[in-house]
């Protein structure tokens, strides 16, 4: 959930989602077994299509109408957003509707970085993505029609050196069950609720031991002021601590918040949240709950 935008600056090696490069990484795979393509078949088509709304790839992916908040339903997934940082690059989110073009071994690999580094995509998180869910996800991108459009060329500044892709890790092969702490807590990142609201050290990476006490976005925004997501953890000052179950579910899906101002367009609750199943907001709910309260609060 994002407040009111000050200014400040933000830190140069953020993440958040972006550039999928399909043209280029087409050639990084073999052919596919009969045992995976068994496996890739599995995959629900219909949950895959929610999840790329509540994991925020159609937001990312989709560039918005002219009111600036809602998406272009006519270029859902077909990238073209703009994705500026302090260190001078400027990078734009990749047409994911070519997705029905490649296997689904390459469409996982993309998703869970470990073919090329992604600039602003969340791969960090994405890569502990349950084998299922992945199967889903894909399955829906491979329906996904086409649609041809010329996209703005990236920059980068010379003598930029990238960070190396993500290594393979041990991912679930199913989420946890539901109404646990542990699904919630898997739930905040794939959300992406833990990149937007965990704060970063001077390398970009997470902040150790201070996990949802906001400022992990910091989002320049055209008035010179800085959008900075807030505390989520349960201190009563500074955090959600008074908030009721209820009204954090609220915020989620409609972006009031508890005194009945309405949040930045920033938090997806127009374009993700406002479809999050009743499962899925209690049990994201039950998690956050759980965190140790931490005094800490944003301009």
């Amino acid at each position: 959930m994002l407040e009111n935008p000050v200014s400040r600056h933000r830190p140069a090696s953020m993440v958040c989602p972006t550039i999928v490069c399909f043209a280029l990484l087409a050639g990084c795979t073999g052919p596919a077994s009969r045992a995976d393509a068994t496996w890739f078949s599995q995959g629900d088509v219909r949950r895959g299509q929610y999840l790329t709304k509540v994991f925020c790839c159609q937001e990312c992916h989709t560039v918005r109408e002219s009111d600036g908040i809602h998406l272009d339903s006519k270029m859902l997934f077909a990238g073209g957003n703009a994705l500026p940082s302090p260190d001078g690059s400027k990078v734009h989110t990749a047409n994911v509707t070519l997705a029905s073009q490649y296997p689904e071994q390459l469409l996982e690999s993309i998703i869970r970085g470990r073919l090329t580094y992604k600039f602003w995509m969340p791969t960090d998180l994405y890569n502990g993505m349950a084998a299922d869910d992945m199967r889903d996800v894909t399955a829906f991108l491979k329906t996904l029609k086409p649609v041809r459009r010329p996209l703005p060329d990236n920059y980068l500044p010379p003598k930029m050196v990238l960070p190396a892709p993500n290594p393979p890790i041990a991912f679930p092969e199913h989420e946890p069950p539901i109404e646990t702490v542990e699904r919630g807590e898997y739930l905040s990142r794939m959300f992406l609720c833990y990149d937007c609201h965990s704060p970063r050290d001077s390398t970009g990476g997470y902040l150790h031991g201070h996990a949802f006490e906001g400022g992990g976005l910091q989002l320049p925004l055209d008035d010179g002021h800085l959008l900075i997501a807030p505390n989520l953890t349960p201190d009563v000052e500074t955090g959600l601590g008074d908030w009721s179950d209820s009204e954090i579910v609220r915020a989620f899906r409609t972006g009031v918040a508890r005194d009945g101002r309405q949040l930045n367009h920033w938090m997806p609750y127009v374009v993700a949240f406002h479809d999050m199943t009743d499962q899925d907001a209690s049990d994201l709910v039950r998690f956050l709950r759980t965190l140790r309260p931490a005094k800490r609060s944003w301009p």
